[in-house]
């Protein structure tokens, strides 16, 4: 009886270690990701709205999360 709990322990590390591992590296830091800064992309926002009311089928856009694109921080603080 004392073997069920500690397979059961093994087990669920094992599971733990293994999606630790398979974490993405897209949402590691790095020193690159320093030097970029995520906006809202309007042009494509504008874009679809734009599509949206000019199309045969009568659609209404609700944005749940807004599209996003990646500019260097430079960039940025240019405009």
């Amino acid at each position: 009886m004392k073997i069920l709990p500690l397979a059961l322990a093994a087990t669920a590390f094992a599971v733990l270690a293994t999606g630790c591992n398979s974490t993405s590296s897209r949402y590691a830091a790095s020193s690159d990701d320093d030097e970029y800064v995520y906006v809202i992309d309007w042009e494509r926002v504008y874009l679809v709205e734009k599509a949206a009311r000019e199309g045969n089928a009568n659609v209404d856009t609700v944005w749940i999360n807004y599209p996003k694109k990646r500019v260097k921080k430079s960039e940025l603080a240019s405009n």
